[in-house]
């Protein structure tokens, strides 16, 4: 569990920042990081900050970049976004941008407390594992999980807001992104993104040719830029003949 939860608040209303500052306050895990009322900035910024920040409340409507704007531009980096904003009919286009949720504007602290406790149970406190050699699978009926050893995962890909995972025996479909699988896995040395929809478990490399990975019975691409990591890997454990 995330024990600091740290927040950028992008708002082009000051007295806005202060009610949420002040919400924040209110919950102990919340720390305010850093706050824009130019949301242009902060998408400049954000990326250079020296603590990366875990959760974002972002205003929708706001002039020079909306929120939506902002959110389609940086989800991948920064996936945990709270829409905050005066108009109601912005919600369905947040929740297809996958926000963690939504405050309408004037925003209660009970309902922010509400709101704020549901993403920080689903996004922060263990929502996928139980423990650091597995995940917790939602699938099928609600309130069902499947747990599945992360060595047994061959690969996972991204199709659009789901997940595939593969294992030997078993293929999974869960609502998830790819990027916040990326920061589950970081610290798991085998596993390397190789392609924007394709996460790999090198222990299942049989051999590569060119660009192709065979997994077992699996094939997969990997391209530019995200193989770097995975040939700086394989580089790093060829025997080479060297005079």
């Amino acid at each position: 569990m995330k024990t600091i939860i740290n927040c950028v608040i992008i708002d082009d209303d000051p007295f806005a920042i202060n009610v949420i500052t002040n919400h924040i306050a209110e919950i102990p895990r919340l720390q305010v990081l850093q706050t824009y009322t130019n949301p242009i900035r902060a998408l400049s910024e954000i990326n250079d900050l020296k603590i990366k920040p875990d959760l974002i409340f972002l205003d929708i409507d706001m002039p020079g970049l909306s929120g939506i704007s902002f959110a389609e531009s940086a989800r991948h980096s920064f996936p945990n976004i709270i829409f905050t904003t005066a108009f109601a009919e912005y919600a369905m286009k947040a929740f297809d941008l996958r926000a963690k949720h939504y405050l309408l504007k004037p925003i209660d602290l009970d309902i922010f407390c509400q709101k704020v406790y549901t993403v920080l149970l689903e996004c922060f406190d263990n929502p996928l594992d139980d423990d650091n050699d597995a995940f917790y699978l939602r699938v099928g009926e609600r309130g069902y999980r499947v747990k599945v050893l992360k060595e047994d995962i061959i690969y996972i890909q991204a199709a659009g807001n789901y997940l595939h995972i593969f294992t030997l025996e078993m293929h999974y479909t869960i609502y998830y992104s790819l990027q916040e699988m990326v920061q589950k896995l970081i610290g798991k040395t085998n596993f390397f993104r190789v392609h924007k929809s394709y996460i790999i478990n090198s222990n299942y490399v049989q051999s590569i040719q060119g660009n192709t990975i065979h997994l077992q019975k699996y094939d997969v691409l990997m391209t530019a830029p995200f193989k770097a990591d995975f040939v700086r890997y394989l580089e790093d454990n060829t025997l080479l003949f060297r005079r």
